[in-house]
């Protein structure tokens, strides 16, 4: 297969030769016609000057076939026929018999200066003339006209003129043009090479560095999309790697658990009120396991798609101070506080409530572990965000605000991933799911999730979501209570 770099090369040096035969086609007309007049314009000249001697001599008496005898010496090294024709141009006398038609058309007015001037064919070749009145008028009887003629070889001297000029520019467009094409195809073949030999690497496993953005800008472009390709498969990777270490790290407690309760109870080191212990904690950790495996799958069915939302409206603050309050109980047996949005208004959006208030219990329970125990504070907020303010249309916002140690900068944009926690040695309750659940929630109402360090500590977590979802807003799995 004849690689991109010699098919540009081959389709520049087409385009040149076509150029060069073009070029060459007009400037061989413009020599030839150039070559002609000049020509035509010395032959006039020549006949110009014989006609004087040719009157003189006639004056005298002389015959056509004398006038044509003394005047030959004068032609014979330029290689011209001389021809003495009457009136009606039948030839009387000639210098020779090569090159000599029996009749000359005068028909055809020649330059100033002289009668006629036109071509005929004698001997299979082409003589150009020039014709001037020696006595007489024009095709009168008894008239006399001096005829000189000349072979046409204007086009064969342009075609020798055109040749060497061809040859001289063939020569300078193969070594400039070669040039410029071979760089010019080098230019774009190169970012594809490039590029080729990155998505080779990519499809054997290996990530290559990233491309550099040069040749024509649709290379570059192409190259840039490569690149974000790449990126995007590099931190898919890691978050591969990462989900893998974090699901082993929620995994080894509930499984050590288990199996050392298991073991005590097999072997019998545990019994009577021990054994109870043993049993309700194997219980407790299979639960956790149990719930992990729900959320897992109900994430799962989310991203796949499953029931459609079921929208109904809404009231933001009401299902936010619904939420505070399901949860009063358990922050007040923590020593913690929550408080509820206080706004009497009223703010209306359309969205499935079972998904929203799994949004919210999950911040708020993500909350209530990151603030401290006892003394924590743990704040829900709702507001109405007007048109264009972040999602283009009108939007609610639903957040909620802790006290806690907050989130690493370096750890915000990766909070909503499975099983992500932003400090690994902390161990906590929860499957590591909740605020992945939040995010596949808020997607699929056509709104996005966010988190961030709010000024004055702690960690602001929460959703955006439009007013009214721009399609049957997505899908919702069946989500545990």
């Amino acid at each position: 297969m004849t690689s991109l770099r010699a098919r540009l090369l081959l389709a520049f040096g087409a385009l040149g030769l076509a150029l060069l035969v073009g070029l060459g086609g007009a400037l061989f007309l413009v020599l030839r016609g150039l070559e002609a007049d000049a020509a035509d314009g010395a032959l006039t000249d020549t006949a110009v000057q014989l006609v004087a001697s040719a009157r003189t001599r006639l004056a005298a008496g002389a015959a056509a076939t004398t006038i044509v005898a003394e005047l030959q010496s004068a032609i014979q090294p330029l290689d011209l026929t001389l021809l003495v024709v009457d009136g009606r141009g039948d030839v009387l006398a000639r210098s020779s018999p090569a090159g000599s038609p029996a009749h000359v058309d005068l028909t055809r007015p020649g330059p100033r200066g002289t009668l006629a001037h036109g071509q005929y064919a004698a001997d299979g070749q082409t003589f150009a003339f020039v014709a001037v009145t020696i006595s007489g008028r024009a095709a009168a009887i008894g008239s006399r006209v001096l005829v000189l003629a000349r072979r046409d070889t204007s086009g064969v001297a342009a075609l020798g003129d055109l040749a060497r000029a061809l040859f001289v520019a063939l020569v300078v467009m193969l070594i400039v043009g070669g040039s410029l094409a071979t760089l010019l195809a080098r230019s774009i073949a190169r970012p594809l090479e490039r590029l080729a030999a990155a998505t080779s690497d990519v499809s054997k496993g290996v990530l290559p560095p990233a491309l550099p953005l040069d040749g024509p800008a649709e290379m570059a472009r192409l190259s840039a999309s490569f690149n974000v390709m790449s990126a995007e498969v590099a931190q898919s990777r890691q978050a591969q790697r990462d989900l893998l270490a974090n699901v082993r790290h929620d995994l080894r407690t509930p499984v050590t658990v288990i199996g050392g309760y298991a073991q005590a109870l097999q072997d019998g080191t545990a019994s009577g009120p021990d054994a109870v212990r043993a049993a309700a904690a194997i219980a407790q950790e299979t639960t956790r396991l149990e719930g992990m495996v729900h959320e897992l799958g109900a994430l799962s069915d989310l991203e796949a798609g499953g029931r459609a939302l079921r929208l109904q409206q809404l009231d933001a603050l009401e299902l936010a101070r619904a939420a505070a309050t399901r949860f009063a109980s358990s922050a007040e047996a923590a020593g913690q506080a929550i408080e509820a949005p206080s706004d009497p208004s009223p703010i209306p959006f359309a969205g499935d409530r079972s998904a929203i208030e799994r949004i919210l219990g999950n911040l708020v329970r993500n909350a209530l572990a990151a603030a401290p125990s006892p003394g924590g504070h743990v704040r829900l907020e709702a507001a109405a965000l007007p048109a264009g303010a972040t999602l283009g249309g009108a939007a609610v916002l639903l957040a909620v605000r802790d006290d806690g140690p907050g989130i690493p900068p370096e750890a915000l944009p990766r909070v909503f991933e499975r099983f992500f926690r932003a400090d690994p040695a902390r161990e906590g309750p929860g499957s590591g799911l909740g605020l992945a659940i939040v995010a596949e929630l808020a997607r699929v109402h056509g709104g996005r999730a966010f988190a961030e360090d709010p000024a004055g500590g702690g960690a602001r977590v929460g959703v955006v979501l439009p007013v009214l979802p721009g399609r049957p807003a997505g899908v919702a799995p069946d989500l545990p209570s």
